[in-house]
């Protein structure tokens, strides 16, 4: 049996047949458990979800909603509810060992890397392995430098889908690209806000959204930063849908429960929060982001909400695969897995895009586990 986490916000009960569709041709044949999220069993609260949204959703905030929002949240949002943290995530594991037989190893996706760590020691102790696919940044790692390098690996992903990286791109491509970022996420009657209104915010989530397959959108992106600031009735339509998908965010004005699930999870595994990633003229897409996550500034936690790192004695066999072209987790994130882990192997992999390992990787996979399980 293989364990399966698809990194955050992971997934709602699904139907068994689209779950699988998602796994990798390795594991096709795998037995194959993943955990349910708690904040798919646990009912969210309008009031919470009305909270979320409201710091969330671009544009500065009020020196006295700063003041008002931490005890708003703490009154409306029980985070502990929403997410699995650590000692809940290694007994759970166990569990399921003891209930459905042994666990071979852990095929950790993203932000599954960092949950991984709650269980690597137990599969040190079983003889069993972990294979990462692109790789959240390890736990621990400040806030400043989780947004600062996915907004930039961002931009370096547009820069491909607008063409600034061929040989015959135009001298300005990367300085007008740039520009319309900056644009996009503007509050133009307020020039210092970030996102600074719903038209804004919906315009920079959606290329966060959109970037999780930037290889399939690369059509969509390229009309909606060609077509800037005019843009059709379709362009829009895909800002709405791709910013929908980013914060799950429907009815008036709510976000959706696996949003709240995502920074529940996501906040206590990293520090510094409230810092910020870059000012809007240097780094537009970092200063939305940060706004974005808001939330996680003041964010409770305690010791079994956060996520540590065993030391490299307490961990398994270990495969990173390491997307190069990586606008959500980039290949940074990897290296600093494998300076912590210097006995991993690595695979390498092309897509523009996020976790999607290529099906040529399928039998250098299948040969590696082959290996450390014999």
């Amino acid at each position: 049996m293989v364990f399966w986490d698809p990194g955050g916000p992971g997934l709602s009960p699904l139907d068994v047949g689209i779950t699988r569709s998602l796994l990798p041709s390795w594991l096709k044949n795998a037995t194959v458990a993943t955990l349910v999220e708690p904040w798919s069993v646990h009912e969210v609260s309008p009031r919470c979800l009305t909270s979320l949204a409201n710091v969330s959703a671009g544009g500065e905030l009020s020196d006295q909603q700063v003041k008002d929002w931490p005890d708003q949240f703490e009154d409306s949002c029980d985070a502990d509810l929403y997410r699995l943290d650590r000692t809940e995530y290694e007994e759970s594991f166990k569990e399921l060992g003891r209930k459905e037989g042994s666990i071979s190893g852990i095929y950790a996706q993203s932000f599954g890397a960092v949950r991984a760590t709650a269980v690597m020691p137990e599969l040190k102790r079983t003889g069993g392995w972990a294979v990462m696919d692109a790789p959240a940044p390890p736990p621990g790692t400040h806030a400043t430098t989780l947004m600062s390098e996915r907004s930039l690996a961002l931009e370096a992903g547009l820069q491909d889908v607008m063409g600034c990286t061929s040989a015959d791109a135009s001298t300005s491509c990367q300085k007008d690209l740039h520009r319309k970022l900056r644009e996009m996420g503007s509050d133009r009657t307020a020039p210092t806000g970030l996102a600074g209104g719903a038209e804004e915010y919906d315009r920079m989530t959606a290329l966060f959204s959109l970037s999780n397959n930037l290889e399939s959108n690369e059509k969509p992106l390229r009309d909606i930063l060609t077509n800037w600031p005019k843009l059709s009735t379709i362009d829009q339509e895909v800002i709405n849908s791709g910013s929908y998908a980013f914060t799950r965010r429907h009815g008036d004005n709510q976000v959706l429960p696996d949003f709240a699930g995502y920074l529940a999870n996501l906040c206590p595994a990293y520090n510094g929060w409230g810092a910020g990633a870059g000012s809007q003229e240097k780094n537009p897409l970092g200063a939305a982001l940060s706004r974005m996550h808001y939330a996680c500034s003041v964010m409770p936690g305690d010791e079994d909400s956060s996520w540590t790192l065993p030391e490299a004695k307490d961990t398994p066999n270990l495969l990173l695969l390491e997307n190069s072209r990586d606008p959500v987790t980039p290949p940074s994130a990897a290296s600093a897995w494998a300076k912590k882990y210097p006995d991993a192997d690595r695979l390498e992999y092309e897509y523009l895009g996020h976790t999607k390992a290529p099906e040529k990787l399928s039998e250098d996979i299948s040969t590696w586990v082959a290996g450390v399980s014999s």
